[in-house]
């Protein structure tokens, strides 16, 4: 692909940016327009774990050396019941031998402006969004929030509710996972890696670094309970919800800022049957997206986008390299997708569910979460 031509990214969050950067180190003849419905560069969730899988992908675009530095190593934890009964310990140093080096927590917003300091000259367009496109002869008719854009290739990086994707799949449907996901960020001091597991709740706190952490939260309630509340309204509501849990849940809520926190109703999104048309394809959540509990959502994202980048760069075509992406990549993605569904049912499951998984050995389970991210194509990248 010698011959300049244009690729389309819809999204500029961290699958879009990580595209981006990959393609901008590798060269080649892409000319990139990034576009983005949100008014400008930005990031939800406060905070992400990055696995070893997502680092090394980053050390692939020349991203992972700044990314550690900015970053908090995940040491030593705990998962405790509601009654403050410790369930599981684990340590860094057993944690980092099963899974090849430790988890890194970092601001999402760090992440994103490496990433975006990476892409050269490519052109960034926000209060943009793309919303449909159509196959032509000579390649793509993108449609946006403001205009028709005519380009050789697609890349729908537009997270779970892309309309790329639901351009590729028409009727595309989705099922409430029977409750929300809450992040944010807290000042508590003293904060460890912890996890406190409830009757069908739960609440972790991930450290970044001496005063600053980010938490979540799950709590059983039907879809858009909160809706059109403030985010003081649900510090408020999960203030109630977790009102008699262990320390430090209510520390972290009591020194949590509000303009930190989000809230989103967990989706299971229907499987694609595929995730290309040509020169057209999906990556990140709007291909595979997943239940939080993992924590491999954004990396698995990271890992597509490095791994497109490579085989835009070096396979004829966009629609071949798209070929090569969803063949490396799916069966990949498919076994995260399920381990994070089944995470999430052990976590929503009965206290009696809870002290029975705690007679599984730590050996048994840090092999277990090394099998669900790295799988026998993992050698070669993806």
């Amino acid at each position: 692909m010698a011959e300049e031509q244009d690729l389309v990214i819809a999204g500029a969050g961290i699958a879009g940016l990580a595209l981006a950067a990959g393609l901008t180190r590798a060269g080649g003849p892409w000319r990139l327009r990034l576009l983005d419905e949100r008014p400008a560069l930005g990031s939800s969730g406060g905070a992400i774990t990055l696995w070893p899988a997502a680092l090394a992908a980053l050390d692939r675009i020349g991203v992972g050396t700044e990314i550690r530095a900015a970053g908090h190593p995940v040491g030593a934890g705990t998962i405790r019941s509601r009654t403050g009964r410790t369930i599981r310990s684990l340590d860094l140093a057993r944690t980092s031998a099963a899974l090849g080096e430790p988890l890194v927590a970092v601001r999402r917003g760090a992440l994103v402006e490496a990433l975006h300091a990476r892409i050269g000259s490519s052109e960034v367009t926000f209060d943009e969004a793309v919303l449909g496109y159509e196959r032509t002869a000579t390649g793509v008719r993108v449609r946006t929030s403001r205009r028709l854009l005519e380009t050789t290739a697609l890349v729908g990086a537009d997270g779970y509710r892309s309309q790329v994707a639901r351009t590729l799949h028409p009727g595309l449907g989705e099922t409430y996972a029977g409750y929300p996901a809450w992040r944010g960020l807290t000042t508590a001091p003293g904060l460890a890696p912890a996890q406190v597991w409830g009757d069908r709740q739960e609440f972790g706190v991930v450290p970044l670094g001496e005063r600053l952490a980010y938490w979540f939260a799950t709590h059983r309630e039907p879809a858009g309970a909160t809706a059109g509340a403030t985010t003081e309204d649900e510090i408020a509501h999960l203030r109630r919800a977790f009102a008699d849990w262990p320390d430090p849940v209510a520390r972290v809520l009591a020194s949590t800022d509000p303009a930190t926190v989000s809230r989103n109703d967990v989706m299971d999104r229907d499987r694609l049957r595929r995730w290309r048309d040509g020169p057209v394809v999906v990556i990140g959540d709007a291909a595979h997206p997943m239940r939080p509990h993992l924590g491999q959502g954004g990396c698995q994202a990271i890992v597509d986008a490095v791994v497109l980048a490579s085989l835009l760069a070096s396979e004829t075509s966009a629609t071949a390299a798209f070929a090569a992406f969803e063949a490396r990549r799916r069966r990949t993605t498919a076994r995260v997708v399920r381990a994070s569904r089944a995470a999430g049912r052990a976590v929503e499951a009965p206290a009696v569910v809870h002290r029975l998984s705690s007679l599984v050995p730590d050996a048994v389970l840090l092999r277990a979460m090394a099998r669900i991210v790295r799988g026998p194509r993992d050698r070669r990248g993806g």
